[in-house]
């Protein structure tokens, strides 16, 4: 993450012919305080074709745009103690090409504050960091960067940070960021998310286990066509590994609270497992099960809140695992220092008829209210998808991704239901 960059070696280095992106980090300032400078430059080209399935709005010029996706961000760092920092990041995103109006808020965000806040190590191992900030935990299916799309997600919060040996804890209460595509125009939304994470590395370090619990507080998410208050509280673990022969990847969550006069009681089930065949080439297996609603008729919500989660299929179709039975096998190419390269398949149907699709974001993808609502069809998509990405240096990263979507029959059912394409091509300069 940018605000955790780790420079801590140059504090030590008395070399004087340091590369121009090292001298940019710990510059003498006043008295014993340091600043230290850094940023990104991102451009993307996206190529779409039958974008959202070919379900756009009227007022949309093409179902195939194209468009070039620019981000900027610089960011700044003031230690003026060992104790205490102050961090600042401008985010500059825009999109050029694509002539439909802006629907996404990850869009474009032409100017604004991205992060600001101020840390303060209350211990070696202890710290508070209180401002405008970003959450990442895990494989960020509940709290993400959205580090793919154009603009990432930020929040208003106030985090706890404990570390001690093989063990980390982090605590937060904070409100999401409601993004505007002008000038310095994003405000604080009315939702509240709060939660603890526990992670524990066990001694080899390449086998971890996390427990975490989540409180989310909306007025804003919808289900059965209808808005309504929701408190929902989320608790769950999640087994990894890392750097083996043989990977594993599961994760269990639980749900429960209110929405509106309905209890909600729901669950997550995701899974990823890959086997090294060869040196560097791995075959995996991964999916998911997340039911959706039983039924409309009961006083119940069964419908899983991924919160704020990351694209899970990527940027080829904006579609969240909620109510999906997913089975997604995979072939991966990662030789730990230039490339990393996967072809994958996701086979996605619904996981219960009595609920609709969700976006990433959990807006209601189908059904749409004015149109037909009811399907008994279970098949959603069949996703077939390869991104490579290639780690040129230090500073320079390339990605490509090509993406085909064959609609199911619930998309057909209740909408256009056209087949996707899509093709992207980014490069990204850090320093």
């Amino acid at each position: 993450m940018r605000q955790d960059d780790n420079f801590t070696y140059l504090k030590l280095d008395t070399n004087r012919f340091k590369s121009w992106d090292e001298s940019l980090k710990y510059i003498p300032f006043i008295r014993q305080s340091t600043l230290s400078f850094g940023g990104e430059w991102r451009e993307q080209y996206q190529s779409y074709q039958h974008v959202n399935f070919g379900d756009v709005p009227d007022n949309f010029t093409t179902e195939n745009p194209q468009q070039i996706m620019h981000r900027m961000m610089l960011h700044a760092n003031w230690e003026w103690s060992p104790r205490f920092r102050v961090f600042a990041q401008l985010n500059n995103t825009l999109r050029f090409l694509n002539d439909n109006p802006i629907t996404s808020t990850l869009d474009q965000n032409a100017l604004s504050f991205h992060q600001a806040f101020l840390e303060w190590n209350i211990k070696p191992n202890l710290a508070l960091r209180v401002g405008k900030q970003e959450y990442t935990w895990g494989l960020e299916r509940l709290m993400a960067l959205k580090e793919g799309p154009n603009t990432r997600q930020p929040y208003y919060g106030a985090t706890i940070k404990w570390h001690h040996e093989n063990q980390k804890i982090d605590a937060f209460i904070a409100n999401p960021i409601r993004q505007n595509t002008g000038v310095f125009d994003d405000v604080r939304s009315s939702e509240v998310v709060a939660g603890s994470i526990w992670n524990h590395t066990f001694s080899k370090k390449t086998d971890f286990f996390d427990a975490y619990y989540f409180y989310m507080e909306s007025s804003q998410r919808v289900y059965f066509l209808k808005n309504g208050l929701e408190a929902r509280n989320t608790v769950g673990t999640r087994w990894y590994s890392e750097k083996k022969t043989f990977n594993y990847d599961v994760e269990m969550a639980a749900q429960w609270g209110h929405f509106n006069d309905l209890t909600i009681q729901a669950f997550l089930f995701v899974y990823d497992f890959n086997y090294e065949m060869k040196r560097h080439f791995f075959l995996g297996f991964s999916g998911n099960w997340v039911p959706g609603d039983v039924s409309n008729e009961d006083q119940q919500l069964n419908t899983f809140n991924t919160l704020y989660s990351r694209p899970p299929f990527g940027q080829t179709v904006s579609l969240n695992i909620t109510n999906t039975l997913n089975i997604s096998p995979y072939i991966r190419f990662s030789d730990n220092h230039k490339w990393m390269t996967t072809l994958r398949a996701s086979l996605v149907q619904r996981a219960s008829l009595r609920d609709g699709i969700f976006t990433p974001n959990m807006s209601a993808l189908l059904p749409v209210l004015g149109r037909q609502i009811e399907s008994d069809a279970r098949g959603v998509a069949n996703i077939f998808a390869l991104d490579a990405h290639y780690f040129a240096n230090k500073h320079l990263t390339f990605q490509f991704e090509l993406g085909f979507c064959k609609a199911g029959d619930y998309l057909k059912d209740l909408g256009p239901g056209k087949d996707v394409q899509y093709l992207a091509t980014r490069a990204a300069y850090k320093f």
